[in-house]
Protein backbone atom coordinates (compact mmCIF):
# COMPACT_ATOMS: atom_id res chain seq x y z
CA UNK A 1 0.00 0.00 0.00
CA UNK A 2 1.27 3.48 -0.82
CA UNK A 3 2.92 5.35 2.07
CA UNK A 4 1.44 8.72 3.00
CA UNK A 5 3.70 11.57 1.90
CA UNK A 6 4.38 14.28 4.49
CA UNK A 7 6.25 17.53 3.91
CA UNK A 8 7.99 18.62 7.13
CA UNK A 9 9.04 22.28 7.39
CA UNK A 10 11.16 22.78 10.54
CA UNK A 11 14.21 25.04 10.97
CA UNK A 12 15.59 23.21 14.03
CA UNK A 13 17.97 20.67 12.44
CA UNK A 14 17.90 18.28 15.41
CA UNK A 15 14.10 18.21 15.64
CA UNK A 16 13.85 17.96 11.84
CA UNK A 17 16.13 14.91 11.82
CA UNK A 18 14.31 13.23 14.74
CA UNK A 19 10.84 13.82 13.30
CA UNK A 20 11.91 12.62 9.85
CA UNK A 21 13.30 9.41 11.34
CA UNK A 22 10.39 8.70 13.67
CA UNK A 23 7.67 9.49 11.13
CA UNK A 24 9.50 7.35 8.60
CA UNK A 25 9.49 4.48 11.10
CA UNK A 26 5.71 4.95 11.46
CA UNK A 27 5.27 4.36 7.73
CA UNK A 28 5.26 7.92 6.38
CA UNK A 29 7.33 9.13 3.44
CA UNK A 30 8.89 12.34 4.77
CA UNK A 31 10.36 15.19 2.70
CA UNK A 32 11.99 17.79 4.98
CA UNK A 33 12.59 21.50 4.40
CA UNK A 34 14.58 23.83 6.74
CA UNK A 35 12.59 26.93 5.66
CA UNK A 36 9.51 27.85 3.62
CA UNK A 37 11.74 28.43 0.60
CA UNK A 38 10.75 26.12 -2.27
CA UNK A 39 7.78 24.53 -0.47
CA UNK A 40 5.11 26.07 -2.72
CA UNK A 41 6.89 24.85 -5.85
CA UNK A 42 7.34 21.39 -4.35
CA UNK A 43 3.63 21.15 -3.46
CA UNK A 44 2.67 22.35 -6.92
CA UNK A 45 4.88 19.70 -8.53
CA UNK A 46 3.85 16.80 -6.26
CA UNK A 47 1.22 17.50 -3.63
CA UNK A 48 1.75 15.64 -0.33
CA UNK A 49 -0.99 14.05 1.75
CA UNK A 50 -0.31 16.59 4.52
CA UNK A 51 2.24 19.17 5.67
CA UNK A 52 3.72 19.58 9.14
CA UNK A 53 4.83 23.22 9.47
CA UNK A 54 6.65 25.00 12.27
CA UNK A 55 4.91 28.28 13.05
CA UNK A 56 8.16 30.18 13.69
CA UNK A 57 10.47 29.95 10.67
CA UNK A 58 13.33 32.19 9.53
CA UNK A 59 12.26 34.46 6.69
CA UNK A 60 8.72 33.62 5.68
CA UNK A 61 6.73 32.52 8.73
CA UNK A 62 4.69 29.35 8.97
CA UNK A 63 1.49 31.42 9.05
CA UNK A 64 2.47 33.19 5.81
CA UNK A 65 3.28 29.85 4.20
CA UNK A 66 -0.08 28.47 5.35
CA UNK A 67 -1.92 31.36 3.67
CA UNK A 68 -0.01 30.84 0.42
CA UNK A 69 -0.58 27.07 0.44
CA UNK A 70 -4.33 27.43 0.92
CA UNK A 71 -4.50 30.16 -1.73
CA UNK A 72 -2.80 27.76 -4.14
CA UNK A 73 -5.08 24.83 -3.24
CA UNK A 74 -7.75 25.08 -0.50
CA UNK A 75 -7.67 21.28 -0.11
CA UNK A 76 -4.08 21.31 1.19
CA UNK A 77 -3.96 19.95 4.76
CA UNK A 78 -1.51 21.70 7.08
CA UNK A 79 -0.72 20.79 10.70
CA UNK A 80 1.07 23.57 12.61
CA UNK A 81 3.78 22.99 15.23
CA UNK A 82 4.06 25.71 17.89
CA UNK A 83 5.95 26.54 21.04
CA UNK A 84 4.12 27.08 24.34
CA UNK A 85 4.21 30.84 23.95
CA UNK A 86 2.74 30.89 20.46
CA UNK A 87 -0.76 29.54 21.16
CA UNK A 88 -2.51 32.78 20.02
CA UNK A 89 -0.70 32.49 16.68
CA UNK A 90 -1.70 28.82 16.49
CA UNK A 91 -5.33 29.78 17.05
CA UNK A 92 -4.96 32.32 14.23
CA UNK A 93 -3.62 29.55 11.98
CA UNK A 94 -6.78 27.53 12.66
CA UNK A 95 -8.86 30.56 11.70
CA UNK A 96 -6.91 30.84 8.45
CA UNK A 97 -7.56 27.17 7.64
CA UNK A 98 -4.98 24.88 9.24
CA UNK A 99 -6.18 21.32 9.84
CA UNK A 100 -4.85 21.32 13.44
CA UNK A 101 -2.00 22.55 15.63
CA UNK A 102 0.22 20.74 18.11
CA UNK A 103 2.43 22.17 20.85
CA UNK A 104 6.07 21.11 20.98
CA UNK A 105 7.14 18.60 22.05
CA UNK A 106 4.27 16.61 20.50
CA UNK A 107 3.75 12.95 21.41
CA UNK A 108 4.46 10.72 18.44
CA UNK A 109 1.22 8.75 18.74
CA UNK A 110 -0.79 11.98 18.77
CA UNK A 111 1.22 13.37 15.84
CA UNK A 112 0.62 10.18 13.86
CA UNK A 113 -3.14 10.30 14.46
CA UNK A 114 -3.39 13.97 13.51
CA UNK A 115 -1.38 13.51 10.30
CA UNK A 116 -3.40 10.45 9.26
CA UNK A 117 -6.66 12.32 9.88
CA UNK A 118 -5.36 15.24 7.83
CA UNK A 119 -4.42 12.90 4.98
CA UNK A 120 -7.82 11.21 5.13
CA UNK A 121 -9.54 14.60 5.06
CA UNK A 122 -7.60 15.55 1.93
CA UNK A 123 -8.41 12.19 0.30
CA UNK A 124 -12.12 12.68 0.98
CA UNK A 125 -11.96 16.26 -0.32
CA UNK A 126 -10.29 15.09 -3.54
CA UNK A 127 -12.87 12.33 -3.95
CA UNK A 128 -15.68 14.85 -3.45
CA UNK A 129 -14.04 17.12 -6.01
CA UNK A 130 -13.87 14.22 -8.48
CA UNK A 131 -17.52 13.36 -7.97
CA UNK A 132 -18.58 17.01 -8.23
CA UNK A 133 -16.80 17.22 -11.56
CA UNK A 134 -18.71 14.14 -12.66
CA UNK A 135 -22.05 15.40 -11.38
CA UNK A 136 -21.89 19.18 -11.45
CA UNK A 137 -20.78 21.70 -14.02
CA UNK A 138 -23.19 20.28 -16.57
CA UNK A 139 -24.78 23.69 -17.10
CA UNK A 140 -28.17 24.12 -18.70
CA UNK A 141 -29.73 21.21 -20.56
CA UNK A 142 -28.35 21.27 -24.11
CA UNK A 143 -30.90 22.29 -26.69
CA UNK A 144 -32.10 20.10 -29.55
CA UNK A 145 -31.54 22.31 -32.60
CA UNK A 146 -33.86 22.20 -35.60
CA UNK A 147 -37.52 22.26 -36.59
CA UNK A 148 -37.59 19.43 -39.12
CA UNK A 149 -40.31 16.79 -38.86
CA UNK A 150 -37.87 14.14 -37.48
CA UNK A 151 -36.66 16.53 -34.77
CA UNK A 152 -40.16 17.53 -33.75
CA UNK A 153 -41.10 13.85 -33.51
CA UNK A 154 -37.97 13.21 -31.42
CA UNK A 155 -39.05 15.95 -29.00
CA UNK A 156 -42.47 14.34 -28.65
CA UNK A 157 -40.90 10.94 -27.91
CA UNK A 158 -38.58 12.50 -25.32
CA UNK A 159 -41.53 14.08 -23.53
CA UNK A 160 -43.30 10.71 -23.39
CA UNK A 161 -40.40 8.58 -22.16
CA UNK A 162 -39.30 11.23 -19.65
CA UNK A 163 -42.50 10.57 -17.68
CA UNK A 164 -41.41 6.97 -17.15
CA UNK A 165 -38.68 5.81 -14.78
CA UNK A 166 -37.68 2.55 -16.47
CA UNK A 167 -34.38 1.99 -18.23
CA UNK A 168 -33.99 3.44 -21.70
CA UNK A 169 -31.68 2.87 -24.64
CA UNK A 170 -30.89 5.63 -27.13
CA UNK A 171 -29.81 4.29 -30.50
CA UNK A 172 -28.33 6.10 -33.45
CA UNK A 173 -25.28 6.55 -35.61
CA UNK A 174 -22.13 8.14 -34.20
CA UNK A 175 -22.44 11.89 -33.89
CA UNK A 176 -26.22 12.13 -33.97
CA UNK A 177 -26.61 13.52 -30.45
CA UNK A 178 -27.44 10.57 -28.22
CA UNK A 179 -26.06 12.13 -25.03
CA UNK A 180 -28.00 15.34 -25.69
CA UNK A 181 -31.16 13.26 -26.03
CA UNK A 182 -30.38 11.47 -22.75
CA UNK A 183 -29.82 14.78 -20.95
CA UNK A 184 -33.14 16.08 -22.24
CA UNK A 185 -34.92 12.94 -21.01
CA UNK A 186 -33.33 13.40 -17.59
CA UNK A 187 -34.18 17.11 -17.44
CA UNK A 188 -37.86 16.49 -18.20
CA UNK A 189 -38.31 13.66 -15.71
CA UNK A 190 -38.87 13.49 -11.97
CA UNK A 191 -35.12 13.04 -11.37
CA UNK A 192 -34.21 16.36 -12.99
CA UNK A 193 -32.92 17.88 -9.73
CA UNK A 194 -30.71 14.82 -9.03
CA UNK A 195 -27.32 13.93 -10.59
CA UNK A 196 -26.82 13.03 -14.25
CA UNK A 197 -23.63 10.94 -14.29
CA UNK A 198 -21.89 9.94 -17.53
CA UNK A 199 -19.92 6.70 -17.90
CA UNK A 200 -17.87 6.48 -21.10
CA UNK A 201 -17.83 2.71 -21.46
CA UNK A 202 -15.30 2.85 -24.31
CA UNK A 203 -12.79 4.95 -22.37
CA UNK A 204 -12.40 2.88 -19.16
CA UNK A 205 -9.91 -0.02 -19.17
CA UNK A 206 -11.71 -3.34 -18.63
CA UNK A 207 -9.56 -4.09 -15.56
CA UNK A 208 -10.77 -0.90 -13.84
CA UNK A 209 -14.37 -0.90 -15.01
CA UNK A 210 -15.94 -2.60 -12.01
CA UNK A 211 -14.10 -0.31 -9.60
CA UNK A 212 -15.06 2.80 -11.60
CA UNK A 213 -18.71 1.77 -11.81
CA UNK A 214 -19.26 0.31 -8.32
CA UNK A 215 -16.38 1.74 -6.27
CA UNK A 216 -13.92 -0.12 -4.07
CA UNK A 217 -12.79 -0.53 -0.49
CA UNK A 218 -9.36 0.49 0.71
CA UNK A 219 -6.86 -2.28 0.02
CA UNK A 220 -9.20 -4.15 -2.33
CA UNK A 221 -6.41 -4.43 -4.91
CA UNK A 222 -2.93 -3.08 -5.59
CA UNK A 223 -3.16 0.69 -5.81
CA UNK A 224 -6.46 0.97 -3.90
CA UNK A 225 -4.99 3.31 -1.31
CA UNK A 226 -8.33 4.56 -0.03
CA UNK A 227 -12.03 3.85 -0.23
CA UNK A 228 -13.64 5.21 -3.40
CA UNK A 229 -17.25 5.76 -4.35
CA UNK A 230 -18.27 4.44 -7.76
CA UNK A 231 -20.17 6.34 -10.43
CA UNK A 232 -23.26 4.17 -9.91
CA UNK A 233 -23.51 5.27 -6.29
CA UNK A 234 -22.68 8.88 -7.26
CA UNK A 235 -25.80 8.83 -9.45
CA UNK A 236 -28.04 7.65 -6.57
CA UNK A 237 -31.43 9.31 -6.94
CA UNK A 238 -30.63 10.45 -10.47
CA UNK A 239 -29.64 9.12 -13.86
CA UNK A 240 -26.63 7.03 -14.93
CA UNK A 241 -25.81 7.46 -18.62
CA UNK A 242 -23.88 4.53 -20.10
CA UNK A 243 -22.37 5.94 -23.29
CA UNK A 244 -21.22 3.39 -25.87
CA UNK A 245 -22.78 0.60 -23.79
CA UNK A 246 -21.81 -1.94 -26.47
CA UNK A 247 -18.23 -1.58 -25.15
CA UNK A 248 -19.27 -2.77 -21.68
CA UNK A 249 -16.94 -5.64 -20.63
CA UNK A 250 -18.70 -8.97 -20.41
CA UNK A 251 -17.24 -9.54 -16.93
CA UNK A 252 -19.02 -6.46 -15.54
CA UNK A 253 -22.40 -7.19 -17.09
CA UNK A 254 -23.70 -9.58 -14.34
CA UNK A 255 -23.05 -6.98 -11.62
CA UNK A 256 -24.73 -4.27 -13.68
CA UNK A 257 -27.72 -6.55 -14.24
CA UNK A 258 -28.10 -7.12 -10.50
CA UNK A 259 -27.85 -3.39 -9.81
CA UNK A 260 -30.64 -2.78 -12.32
CA UNK A 261 -32.83 -5.66 -11.14
CA UNK A 262 -32.54 -5.22 -7.38
CA UNK A 263 -31.01 -1.77 -6.91
CA UNK A 264 -27.99 -3.41 -5.24
CA UNK A 265 -24.27 -3.06 -5.85
CA UNK A 266 -21.19 -4.42 -4.14
CA UNK A 267 -18.01 -2.29 -4.27
CA UNK A 268 -14.84 -4.23 -5.05
CA UNK A 269 -13.54 -5.71 -1.81
CA UNK A 270 -16.72 -4.95 0.18
CA UNK A 271 -18.42 -7.59 2.31
CA UNK A 272 -21.94 -6.16 2.04
CA UNK A 273 -24.12 -4.74 -0.70
CA UNK A 274 -25.44 -1.19 -0.93
CA UNK A 275 -28.80 -0.11 -2.24
CA UNK A 276 -29.09 2.58 -4.88
CA UNK A 277 -31.97 4.19 -6.76
CA UNK A 278 -30.79 4.96 -10.29
CA UNK A 279 -32.42 5.26 -13.69
CA UNK A 280 -30.11 3.96 -16.40
CA UNK A 281 -30.07 5.47 -19.88
CA UNK A 282 -27.74 3.71 -22.30
CA UNK A 283 -26.58 4.77 -25.74
CA UNK A 284 -25.07 2.81 -28.59
CA UNK A 285 -24.34 3.02 -32.29
CA UNK A 286 -24.01 -0.75 -32.44
CA UNK A 287 -26.59 -3.44 -33.10
CA UNK A 288 -26.90 -4.86 -29.58
CA UNK A 289 -29.18 -7.65 -30.80
CA UNK A 290 -26.35 -8.84 -33.02
CA UNK A 291 -23.96 -8.63 -30.07
CA UNK A 292 -26.40 -10.76 -28.06
CA UNK A 293 -26.47 -13.37 -30.83
CA UNK A 294 -22.66 -13.32 -30.96
CA UNK A 295 -22.45 -13.85 -27.20
CA UNK A 296 -20.77 -10.49 -26.53
CA UNK A 297 -23.72 -8.98 -24.67
CA UNK A 298 -26.00 -10.70 -22.17
CA UNK A 299 -29.54 -11.14 -23.45
CA UNK A 300 -31.12 -10.53 -20.03
CA UNK A 301 -29.11 -7.32 -19.62
CA UNK A 302 -30.16 -6.15 -23.08
CA UNK A 303 -33.84 -6.53 -22.24
CA UNK A 304 -33.30 -4.84 -18.89
CA UNK A 305 -31.72 -1.70 -20.38
CA UNK A 306 -33.91 -1.66 -23.51
CA UNK A 307 -37.29 -1.47 -21.77
CA UNK A 308 -37.81 1.75 -23.77
CA UNK A 309 -36.03 2.79 -26.95
CA UNK A 310 -35.39 6.06 -28.76
CA UNK A 311 -33.91 6.26 -32.24
CA UNK A 312 -32.05 9.45 -33.07
CA UNK A 313 -32.33 10.40 -36.77
CA UNK A 314 -29.12 10.88 -38.78
CA UNK A 315 -28.40 14.35 -40.12
CA UNK A 316 -29.08 13.32 -43.72
CA UNK A 317 -32.67 12.58 -42.64
CA UNK A 318 -33.13 16.16 -41.44
CA UNK A 319 -31.21 18.33 -43.87
CA UNK A 320 -33.53 21.22 -43.12
CA UNK A 321 -31.83 21.59 -39.72
CA UNK A 322 -28.30 22.04 -41.12
CA UNK A 323 -28.51 25.82 -41.49
CA UNK A 324 -29.84 26.26 -37.95
CA UNK A 325 -27.15 23.93 -36.57
CA UNK A 326 -24.40 25.85 -38.39
CA UNK A 327 -25.62 29.23 -37.21
CA UNK A 328 -25.95 27.94 -33.65
CA UNK A 329 -22.45 26.46 -33.66
CA UNK A 330 -20.84 29.64 -34.99
CA UNK A 331 -22.66 31.76 -32.40
CA UNK A 332 -21.58 29.43 -29.61
CA UNK A 333 -17.97 29.07 -30.73
CA UNK A 334 -17.30 32.80 -30.86
CA UNK A 335 -15.84 32.68 -34.38
CA UNK A 336 -16.66 35.91 -36.21
CA UNK A 337 -17.35 34.59 -39.71
CA UNK A 338 -20.18 34.71 -42.22
CA UNK A 339 -21.39 31.92 -44.50
CA UNK A 340 -22.52 32.51 -48.08
CA UNK A 341 -25.86 31.10 -49.22
CA UNK A 342 -24.04 28.99 -51.81
CA UNK A 343 -21.91 27.54 -49.00
CA UNK A 344 -25.06 26.70 -47.04
CA UNK A 345 -26.46 24.96 -50.12
CA UNK A 346 -23.38 22.72 -50.29
CA UNK A 347 -23.59 21.93 -46.59
CA UNK A 348 -27.26 20.97 -46.97
CA UNK A 349 -26.59 18.67 -49.94
CA UNK A 350 -23.77 16.74 -48.25
CA UNK A 351 -24.71 13.37 -46.68
CA UNK A 352 -22.72 13.89 -43.42
CA UNK A 353 -21.82 10.28 -42.59
CA UNK A 354 -20.40 11.55 -39.29
CA UNK A 355 -23.64 13.43 -38.61
CA UNK A 356 -23.79 16.55 -36.43
CA UNK A 357 -20.33 15.95 -35.01
CA UNK A 358 -18.85 15.92 -38.51
CA UNK A 359 -20.74 19.10 -39.39
CA UNK A 360 -19.38 20.83 -36.28
CA UNK A 361 -15.83 19.61 -36.96
CA UNK A 362 -16.03 20.81 -40.56
CA UNK A 363 -17.21 24.24 -39.44
CA UNK A 364 -14.38 24.35 -36.91
CA UNK A 365 -11.83 23.65 -39.64
CA UNK A 366 -13.40 26.26 -41.89
CA UNK A 367 -13.30 28.87 -39.13
CA UNK A 368 -9.65 28.08 -38.37
CA UNK A 369 -8.44 28.08 -41.96
CA UNK A 370 -10.70 30.46 -43.89
CA UNK A 371 -9.34 33.89 -44.83
CA UNK A 372 -11.28 37.13 -44.89
CA UNK A 373 -13.87 36.16 -42.31
CA UNK A 374 -16.27 34.66 -44.88
CA UNK A 375 -16.95 31.01 -45.70
CA UNK A 376 -17.75 30.57 -49.38
CA UNK A 377 -18.79 27.58 -51.47
CA UNK A 378 -15.24 26.95 -52.67
CA UNK A 379 -13.97 26.70 -49.07
CA UNK A 380 -16.76 24.28 -48.16
CA UNK A 381 -16.17 22.13 -51.21
CA UNK A 382 -12.48 21.91 -50.41
CA UNK A 383 -13.13 20.86 -46.80
CA UNK A 384 -15.72 18.24 -47.68
CA UNK A 385 -13.20 16.54 -49.96
CA UNK A 386 -10.31 16.96 -47.50
CA UNK A 387 -8.41 13.77 -46.52
CA UNK A 388 -7.00 13.17 -43.06
CA UNK A 389 -3.42 13.63 -44.29
CA UNK A 390 -2.50 17.31 -44.22
CA UNK A 391 -1.16 18.52 -47.56
CA UNK A 392 0.64 21.79 -48.07
CA UNK A 393 1.98 24.26 -45.51
CA UNK A 394 0.76 24.04 -41.94
CA UNK A 395 -1.81 26.72 -41.00
CA UNK A 396 0.06 27.36 -37.75
CA UNK A 397 3.04 26.15 -35.74
CA UNK A 398 1.03 26.17 -32.49
CA UNK A 399 1.13 22.51 -31.38
CA UNK A 400 -2.08 22.87 -29.38
CA UNK A 401 -3.98 24.09 -32.46
CA UNK A 402 -2.38 21.44 -34.69
CA UNK A 403 -3.39 18.68 -32.27
CA UNK A 404 -6.96 20.01 -32.28
CA UNK A 405 -7.04 20.03 -36.09
CA UNK A 406 -5.65 16.47 -36.22
CA UNK A 407 -8.25 15.16 -33.77
CA UNK A 408 -11.09 16.92 -35.62
CA UNK A 409 -9.98 15.52 -38.98
CA UNK A 410 -9.47 11.99 -37.67
CA UNK A 411 -12.93 11.91 -36.09
CA UNK A 412 -14.48 13.27 -39.26
CA UNK A 413 -12.59 10.85 -41.52
CA UNK A 414 -13.71 7.83 -39.50
CA UNK A 415 -17.27 9.09 -38.98
CA UNK A 416 -16.88 9.48 -35.23
CA UNK A 417 -15.38 6.00 -34.69
CA UNK A 418 -12.97 6.78 -31.85
CA UNK A 419 -11.11 3.48 -32.01
CA UNK A 420 -10.24 3.94 -35.68
CA UNK A 421 -9.47 7.63 -35.15
CA UNK A 422 -7.10 6.74 -32.28
CA UNK A 423 -5.31 4.19 -34.50
CA UNK A 424 -4.91 6.77 -37.27
CA UNK A 425 -3.52 9.31 -34.80
CA UNK A 426 -1.18 6.75 -33.28
CA UNK A 427 -2.52 7.18 -29.74
CA UNK A 428 -4.44 5.04 -27.28
CA UNK A 429 -8.22 5.29 -27.02
CA UNK A 430 -7.89 6.82 -23.55
CA UNK A 431 -5.47 9.46 -24.89
CA UNK A 432 -7.93 10.34 -27.64
CA UNK A 433 -10.70 10.82 -25.08
CA UNK A 434 -8.38 13.10 -23.10
CA UNK A 435 -7.62 15.09 -26.26
CA UNK A 436 -11.33 15.39 -27.05
CA UNK A 437 -11.94 16.75 -23.56
CA UNK A 438 -8.90 19.04 -23.65
CA UNK A 439 -10.00 20.66 -26.90
CA UNK A 440 -13.66 20.92 -25.94
CA UNK A 441 -14.82 18.58 -28.71
CA UNK A 442 -17.39 16.83 -26.53
CA UNK A 443 -20.99 18.08 -26.39
CA UNK A 444 -21.07 21.03 -24.05
CA UNK A 445 -23.80 23.42 -22.96
CA UNK A 446 -23.57 26.94 -24.32
CA UNK A 447 -24.02 30.18 -22.45
CA UNK A 448 -26.79 31.13 -24.81
CA UNK A 449 -28.96 28.18 -23.85
CA UNK A 450 -27.63 24.94 -25.21
CA UNK A 451 -25.55 22.99 -27.65
CA UNK A 452 -26.46 21.15 -30.80
CA UNK A 453 -26.72 17.39 -30.48
CA UNK A 454 -23.17 16.18 -30.98
CA UNK A 455 -22.98 13.25 -28.59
Amino acid sequence: MKRLKIYLIEDDSTLRTVLSRELGALGFEVVAFPTAEGVLDAVRAAAPDALLVDLRLPGKSGLELLRELLAQDPMTQVVMLTGHGAVPDAVESMRVGAHDFLTKPARLDVLEQVLRRAAEKRALALENRRLRRVIDGQGPTPELIGDSAPMNELRRVIERVAKSDVSLIVQGESGTGKEVVARNVHARGERAAAPFVVVNCGAIPASLFESELFGHERGAFTGAERKRMGLFEAADGGTLFLDEVGELPRTVQPALLRALQFGELRPVGAESVRRVDVRVIAATNRDLREQVRAGDFREDLYYRIAALEISVPPLRARRGDIRALAVHYLARSGHVVAIDDAAFDLLERFDWPGNVRELENTLERLCLLVEGGRIDAKSVEKQLERPVEHAGPLPTLDLHVLERIAVIEALAAFKGDKREAAKALGVSLKTLYNQIDRHGLRPRPAVDGGAPPTA
